[in-house]
């Protein structure tokens, strides 16, 4: 039925949670940065960031949802102190960073065998996601998933987010994909549901503990309440 399995990341495939709002972020974060020359209390890396990232979010932008990337707030913050910083050193900071602000990362249990199983059956596999490359590239590799796709698109890169149309048409025109044969694999109704909707695309929604709790499920072909993302391979069970 489906030749193309496109998944969210976060909350679906992998279980993360991280605290980018804690003085014990901020302070690591500063301790991480001095002993590189730039030296920062948390408190005054946390103003810099929010200041930053406030006058990024403000600028217009031609999207219903708009994304901005990340990086150049990291760009700013070790410029002030490094003019010369590279920008390989600049990448170091922002993945040191969510590093720091982390406090668990796994795959959930079954995430593995689902890309496996899809790609063994000659399907589609892509990731669409909200999120900042420089976040979520290192987190990719580390739960060592990257070779598990056809294509991943970061909404960083693109200047739009889920549920914006814009989005999943990126997709869709890069690979001349048929939404007819397509679904969209998430755990948030507003976003990956939502999304699905609005370019006519079956959606598939996977209840975790990350799902936000409002939402309507009318829309969804499939609803699993469980958790339990191995029930993605029913879907070409028997085909």
């Amino acid at each position: 039925m489906y030749k193309n399995f496109i998944f969210d990341l976060y909350g679906t495939l992998i279980d993360i949670h991280t605290d980018e709002y804690c003085e014990q972020t901020w302070n690591g974060f500063a301790a991480w940065l001095t002993p590189r020359g730039m030296k920062y209390t948390g408190e005054e890396a946390r103003e810099l960031y929010e200041a930053e990232a406030s006058a990024l979010s403000a600028r217009p932008s031609p999207y219903e949802y708009p994304e901005t990337d990340i990086l150049p707030v990291f760009a700013s913050i070790c410029r002030s102190r490094r003019p010369e910083i590279s920008d390989e050193e600049i990448w170091s900071a922002g993945e040191a960073f969510r590093r720091i602000s982390t406090l668990k990362l796994r795959l959930f249990e079954n995430s593995r065998k689902v890309l496996d199983g899809l790609r063994a059956a000659g399907k589609k596999v892509y990731l669409l996601s909200n999120a900042q490359r420089v976040f979520t590239w290192q987190e990719l590799l580390q739960t060592g998933i990257t070779d598990c796709f056809d294509d991943i698109f970061i909404s960083s890169d693109e200047g739009c987010k889920k549920p914006d149309p814009a989005f999943f048409n990126r997709l869709i025109e890069k690979h001349g994909l048929d939404v007819k044969e397509s679904i969209m694999i998430g755990n948030d109704c507003g976003a990956d549901i939502a999304g699905a909707k609005a370019v006519g695309m079956d959606a598939l929604y996977v209840r975790t503990d990350s799902s936000p709790v409002d939402g309507t499920l009318s829309y969804c072909k499939y609803v699993f309440e469980d958790g339990e993302i191995g029930h993605v391979l029913e879907l070409i069970a028997d085909r």
